[in-house]
């Protein structure tokens, strides 16, 4: 097993207090899927196959989307936009400046379950990434062009990947580039400029291990993230060279670390760094700092559920986040410490203290 070095780092970000929780349904047994931050508030999906917005400082209810037929497996969320796709294989893209109570302003029809999602910088271009097709042994990856409407995909490739396509994005700084990561523990990188699949597979880099989330990051988006269903953690560049691998995250709790799991990632261009929102079962949240191999440990956010996090919403220069779990709850993480305790449910919390490293 590999030894994760650990060490403690407070220093790194301002504090985080919950500031309020909510939650989704009452009297329902509802878990939050993910959340994300729109032009309207906060966006949070339901395992009941909805979607709610939320005021960004109260989370005081503002509007809902109940459309799709089947779970919803992303959300995203543009300027005055937002964005979701399902297993009823559809991607949906909403206009926020209309009424969310019609129908969405486009629809985009797979060939079959869709998993993830993303569209190009330009918004012209969008992809949607299918579950493994058990008839036909293939999983498809769909090229639409997002100005020509809800109609036929442009061209679909089949051959990248062998199982479900659990992650689609574009690359920020370099427009043509996309990535793919799947449960066949592939990640690919693409050139959409190219519209055979063949010409268009830029890099292959086999993680080993199912992927359940990748994600570009560094200064040039030159670097990936690789996140496994079995919590295992890696760090590739977008030409498949392995920078490090972490192996079982989980194993940070022989240092104290109490962590289940991995629920978000986000990177910060400012301070150029790369965090980690990583949970318990019993629902705290551990924000850590993510090295060339190793972690440092920043804070933990206690108390604000009693499940596991399926969401984590985190706006690092903004300084809140907001977090979705399988307890039905909402919990809104402010640098403003609330005037008196807020009702959450309690669960316990560790931390661990090492010599710090010096981050890449």
């Amino acid at each position: 097993m590999v030894k994760i070095p650990v060490s403690r780092a407070p220093e790194l970000l301002p504090k985080l207090h919950l500031r309020t929780s909510a939650l989704f349904e009452l009297g329902g047994d509802v878990y939050v899927y993910d959340t994300v931050l729109t032009d309207m508030g906060i966006a949070a999906s339901g395992s009941n196959r909805t979607v709610k917005f939320y005021d960004q400082g109260t989370l005081q209810e503002k509007s809902k989307i109940a459309y799709h037929s089947d779970q919803i497996t992303q959300i995203q969320a543009r300027q005055s936009s937002f964005q979701s796709c399902s297993l009823d294989g559809q991607i949906a893209i909403w206009d926020l400046r209309q009424s969310l109570n019609a129908s969405p302003a486009l629809a985009f029809r797979a060939q079959g379950p869709v998993l993830s999602f993303d569209i190009s910088g330009d918004d012209r271009m969008l992809v949607g990434g299918s579950r493994l097709d058990e008839d036909y042994h293939v999983a498809r990856m769909h090229f639409w062009d997002v100005r020509a409407g809800g109609s036929q995909p442009m061209h679909t490739f089949e051959n990248s990947h062998s199982d479900d396509i659990t992650q689609i994005q574009f690359n920020k700084h370099k427009p043509s580039q996309m990535l793919s990561g799947s449960t066949d523990g592939l990640l690919c990188t693409y050139n959409v400029n190219e519209t055979d699949e063949d010409e268009a597979l830029l890099f292959v880099a086999n993680t080993g291990a199912s992927l359940a989330h990748c994600g570009y990051f560094g200064p040039e988006s030159q670097f990936i993230y690789a996140h496994s269903d079995m919590e295992t953690l890696q760090l590739w560049t977008d030409d498949a060279s392995l920078l490090a691998d972490f192996g079982d995250v989980r194993s940070v709790a022989e240092d104290g670390l109490p962590v289940d799991y991995m629920a978000a990632f986000r990177y910060c261009p400012s301070e150029q760094r790369l965090y980690m929102a990583a949970g318990t079962n019993g629902g705290d949240i551990h924000l850590l700092h993510v090295g060339a191999g190793s972690l440092e440990h920043v804070q933990v956010l206690a108390a604000g559920h009693a499940g596991i996090v399926r969401g984590f919403a985190w706006d690092l220069d903004g300084g809140w986040a907001v977090s979705g779990a399988e307890d039905g709850r909402l919990s809104l993480w402010t640098r403003q410490e609330p005037p008196n305790s807020v009702s959450a449910p309690a669960s316990k919390s560790e931390s661990t203290s090492r010599a710090r490293f010096s981050p890449y």
